[in-house]
């Protein structure tokens, strides 16, 4: 599943950084290091994701304090350059030019991998958050700075309000309930686009349903030994259900990710399932009315909610890098120091234990579910062991977008295990 993309025109705020810590030792000895005060020299290219909240300026403001403590190294901040403006669609690029960047920010695809540095042997790797679940075969290639909780749903209080719904729905057949009603008042009941937010969401609203019963449901699934046809069979049947009853608009394929958004913080739409990094946005926007937030229901009853949780901006480090101990600084700096950290955090929301923010009441209330959800009730996804093959998304996002088209639920799911099995194992 996408990890990201926020989206939104949130101000860019930095924290004040302290920089006490911003040049601890990396652990690695590049052959350029020159330097005698901080061990490494050079440019540290770093490919970064670009949205309207991670702007070009607000890396280069979030790297200035990390090149003040070691001016002997300076952050070339690149922006993706593929057609879709992703990280993992441009380095395939970058590789096949034979021009990797030093240092990569939001990656996840498992083709990068072989180019990849090992950080199994840095303590300040290893102690990151998520670092076992993103292991592969034991080696550690990751290091993050917290998580990002998905499978919620945020909702227009002002719609619901006038749609006579007095409280937040607790199973699907409540949900579909819901959304007749937000219909019937005048909203289009679930926001959606098209992109990759299609397959997103409907990850996002079913998986709980699957990790309550197997919480490594998504392991199995990427090592095949999983039917999406039988798993997630039903769900695509009642969501083809809310496509035809007109509770999410059969031409949102043509709507763009932030288009989306806009329409949902408009008060065009009355649902918005996507990942915490919305709360971002959601803060900074000019809207009439409250944003509410509830875990997706399961499609039975549950007893406890259920979220799906990623890692929050991952950094790699590409072993052709000429500057790696300089890369192995930056990248401790970004994932350890407080003030970086915790910038990172708010600026794409995400979370992390013993670095709470207060960004508004609807932050609040994510970080009250992901809270609730700790104690096995998370579905770990989206790196290491738990990571779908390349190119799922794609493959998936294809079928699920095919029922906008008249296409079958039950075709769409079977042609996604048509792909699965044909991927190496």
């Amino acid at each position: 599943m996408r990890h990201r993309r926020a989206v939104g025109t949130a101000v860019v705020t930095l924290l004040s950084f302290g920089l006490a810590t911003a040049c601890g030792g990396g652990g690695f000895e590049s052959k350029s290091s020159s330097n005698p005060t901080t061990g490494a020299t050079g440019t540290v290219r770093m490919l970064v994701n670009i949205t309207p909240n991670l702007t070009k300026d607000y890396w280069r403001n979030l790297v200035a304090p990390f090149e003040k403590a070691n001016p002997g190294i300076k952050v070339e901040i690149e922006a993706p350059t593929s057609s879709d403006g992703a990280v993992d669609t441009t380095l395939p690029q970058l590789l096949a030019a034979d021009s990797p960047p030093d240092v990569v920010e939001g990656s996840h695809s498992s083709k990068v991998v072989p180019y990849l540095r090992e950080l199994s042997d840095q303590s300040w790797a290893t102690s990151a958050p998520m670092a076992d679940a993103q292991r592969l075969d034991g080696h550690l290639y990751d290091v993050s700075i917290g998580q990002q909780a998905q499978s919620l749903i945020f909702y227009n209080k002002a719609a619901f309000a006038k749609a006579g719904i007095t409280s937040e729905p607790t199973t699907m057949q409540e949900l579909t309930a819901d959304m007749a009603k937000l219909k019937s008042a005048g909203y289009v009941p679930m926001q959606t686009a098209g992109q990759w937010v299609t397959e997103a969401q409907f990850m996002q609203l079913f998986v709980p349903t699957l990790t309550t019963s197997n919480s490594d449901w998504y392991l199995q699934a990427a090592k095949g030994k999983r039917s999406l046809a039988d798993d997630l069979g039903p769900a695509a049947a009642l969501y083809k259900s809310w496509i035809d009853k007109g509770y999410i608009d059969k031409d949102a394929l043509g709507t763009k990710y932030a288009e989306g958004e806009t329409d949902f913080l408009s008060g065009k739409s009355a649902l918005y399932p996507m990942g915490c990094w919305f709360v971002a946005a959601e803060h900074a926007a000019k809207k009439t009315f409250d944003v509410g937030v509830f875990a997706a229901p399961q499609m039975t009853n549950p007893a406890t909610s259920r979220l799906s949780v990623t890692p929050g901006a991952n950094y790699r480090i590409f072993k052709a890098s000429k500057h790696q101990a300089a890369d192995a600084k930056l990248v401790q700096f970004l994932t350890t120091n407080k003030a970086a950290v915790e910038s990172q955090l708010q600026q794409d929301t995400s979370y992390r234990t013993g670095y709470p923010y207060h960004l508004s009441p609807l932050s609040d209330e994510v970080q009250k579910l992901l809270d609730d959800s700790a104690n096995g009730h998370q579905a770990i996804m989206g790196g290491g062991e738990y990571q779908m093959p390349v190119g799922f998304e794609d493959e998936e996002g294809k079928q699920i977008q095919s029922l906008y088209t008249g296409g079958s639920p039950a075709t769409a799911m079977k042609n996604v295990d048509t792909w699965l099995k044909a991927q190496p194992k």
